[in-house]
């Protein structure tokens, strides 16, 4: 979980919840980006079979816009940053117990 050793054994368990809870969420965002790159190859993967065996599809010359160029709102860009704000402050406020 990224705890040390020696550390671990000074915490008790009401300290490791959120170093757990933490972990927790890498793991789930490791497994979305996992789970992402695996669907790309994918698409990648069948516009190379596609342009082997038809002769009307042609693999892609340049990157694939998957996710398009939409702008996000002044209030999808509050929200994102809030989010981004109360996780690093959870993360900090965990190191500082850790430490004190």
């Amino acid at each position: 979980m990224g705890v040390s050793y020696d550390t671990f054994w000074h915490l008790n368990p009401r300290k490791m919840k959120p170093i757990e809870k933490a972990y927790e969420l890498k793991l789930e965002a490791q497994q979305n980006r996992m789970n992402l790159e695996a669907w790309i190859f994918g698409l990648y993967n069948q516009h190379a079979v596609a342009s082997v065996l038809s002769k009307n599809a042609k693999y892609p010359q340049k990157p694939l816009e998957i996710f398009g160029t939409k702008k996000k709102s002044p209030q999808e860009e509050a929200d994102e940053f809030m989010r981004f704000m109360l996780q690093h402050n959870a993360i900090k406020s965990v190191s500082k117990e850790i430490e004190g």
